[in-house]
């Protein structure tokens, strides 16, 4: 039976393009044989014929052959427009227009009638062809061309939300995006810049409505196949109206993209309400995304560490509370983006003359608050349950363990660093005080490390500030020994030593405790 019925409409289809051919071939031929106001007679005639024939047959012939008859005396009407203003000249653009807005208000209205997508959507695509070959007088803003672009998807936007028509809603997207992209190549001008950019938004808007309303008054989870047809017009958007908005707004690139990011977000906090976890999700990744790029085209690469760093914190203890995997996925991914920020500021030149309170030390500040605050977030969080939705994202141990050794290493790299820029500020730059404390800070860090570890019965902190205590031994045989002269050789041996000795008690201590248990 499948194959039959295949086998029916492959024949059907391909029997009415060869008429749809035959019909264009005749027409070509028509130019030489009748007269201009018979070469578009028989065209139309043909067109109306073909739908006719598909209305009389509804009630004795399946959906699909009649609906194949009407769009074939569509396509045929269309072709015949367009003959009569393209190749004959024998319409005006004012009737060659009225007439392609006509004929795609039967095709919607047939299409209404019998319920057939494929109709909905033959008639579209005439409606949209109209501007390909319609190209107007060639003078003046776009105005009307934007206008129709409007007002047409406008009432096929409606058609498909109402019916549902899936294929018919990307239809009027690709076909909107791809006249957009062909008129940019060929006719935008700077001028056009405020005009296009309002059209596009209302453009925007309209698709948006399509996609994400009809399901919010339904009361329903939003169509994935909606959804995904949602981002791909978001993105086109946001590409769009950036480099529209950029010329115009020099001094605040990021402003658009900004703003966009907060009314995702608003839209996002709209649909959790209403328990619409597809579109809550979608509208929350593109909220961040906005905001993640608004921060990078906006910002020196020093504030961006910091909006980063507080930002990521910010959505790892949010996600944590709510227990919102996107939330805490986007806090990881922000993360990551923090310090890929950050070494982009380590590898230029500190030039504020001022310590920590310069390029390198306000980053170095914001990854110390932000992961600080996340890795304690992970702590209490994984202390107070063991399993957690989370860890399907990334396992909040994985997380805290990537988080804390980067504290580490922000904490002894930007404290050796802002100590030794704090000498070279006072003219002191190299003096054996400056490494001799920056020694000391290290010998601090691994000790409190260390102490911390013993106290909390956390194995990983231990072995970092063991790491910190090794590193400071290594800097002292290796580098400070050739040049420290007394009396900061011995206090530079005086003070590891008593650190070491602190360690060997501790872990005296530790061992004691555990004795019992073992």
């Amino acid at each position: 039976m499948v194959r039959a019925g295949a086998g029916r409409k492959v024949a059907l289809y391909t029997g009415l393009t060869l008429l749809f051919l035959a019909t264009a071939f005749f027409l070509g031929w028509a130019w030489t044989q009748l007269s201009p106001a018979g070469r578009l007679t028989l065209g139309y005639v043909g067109g109306a014929l073909l739908m006719g024939l598909g209305v009389a047959a509804r009630e004795r012939t399946e959906r699909w052959f009649s609906d194949g008859l009407m769009g074939a005396g569509l396509a045929t009407l269309y072709l015949t427009t367009w003959a009569g203003w393209e190749r004959y000249a024998l319409l005006s653009y004012a009737g060659a227009f009225g007439l392609t807005g006509a004929i795609t208000a039967l095709g919607v209205a047939l299409a209404l009638w019998r319920g057939s997508e494929t109709l909905a959507i033959v008639a579209t695509l005439g409606g949209f062809s109209a501007p390909v070959w319609l190209r107007g007088d060639g003078g003046g803003a776009p105005t009307n061309f934007f206008g129709y672009l409007a007002a047409l998807n406008a009432g096929m936007l409606a058609v498909s939300a109402w019916r549902e028509w899936r294929y018919h809603q990307l239809t009027c997207l690709v076909a909107t995006i791809a006249l957009l992209n062909g008129w940019a190549i060929t006719s935008y001008a700077p001028e056009y810049r405020r005009l296009t950019l309002g059209f596009v938004s209302l453009y925007y808007a309209l698709f948006g409505a399509a996609y994400l309303l009809p399901d919010a008054l339904r009361r329903r989870t939003t169509d994935t196949v909606s959804l995904a047809l949602f981002l791909v017009a978001s993105l086109h958007y946001l590409l769009a109206g950036y480099a529209l908005i950029r010329d115009e707004w020099r001094e605040y690139p990021g402003a658009f993209l900004a703003a966009m990011g907060a009314l995702y977000f608003a839209l996002g906090w709209l649909k959790s309400l209403a328990k619409d976890s597809p579109a809550d999700a979608a509208l929350f990744t593109l909220g961040v995304v906005c905001v993640a790029v608004a921060i990078a085209v906006q910002f020196q690469p020093s504030a961006q560490v910091v909006l980063y760093s507080l930002t990521a914190a910010g959505l790892i203890l949010v996600g944590l509370r709510l227990q919102t995997r996107l939330l805490y996925g986007f806090g990881a991914l922000l993360t990551l983006a923090a310090v890929a920020a950050m070494w982009s500021v380590l590898i230029e030149p500190i030039r504020t003359r001022a310590v920590l309170l310069n390029e390198h030390g306000v980053g170095w500040l914001a990854l110390l608050v932000g992961g600080g605050a996340a890795l304690y977030g992970l702590y209490r969080d994984m202390q107070a349950r063991s399993q957690s939705a989370l860890d399907s994202v990334l396992p909040r141990y994985a997380l805290a363990q990537m988080i804390a050794p980067a504290l580490v290493i922000a904490l002894a790299w930007g404290g050796a660093e802002q100590t030794l820029y704090a000498f070279e500020l006072a003219g002191q730059k190299g003096a054996p005080l400056a490494h001799l404390l920056v020694s000391l800070a290290w010998t601090l860090i691994g000790a409190g490390l260390l102490v911390g570890g013993v106290q909390a019965s956390v194995r990983g902190v231990r072995l970092m500030g063991l790491g910190m205590l090794a590193l400071t031994t290594c800097k002292l045989f290796l580098y400070d020994l050739g040049f420290l002269q007394m009396p900061y050789r011995a206090l530079s041996f005086a003070g590891l030593g008593l650190a070491l000795i602190g360690v060997a008690w501790l872990y005296s201590r530790f061992g004691t405790a555990d004795a019992p248990a073992n």
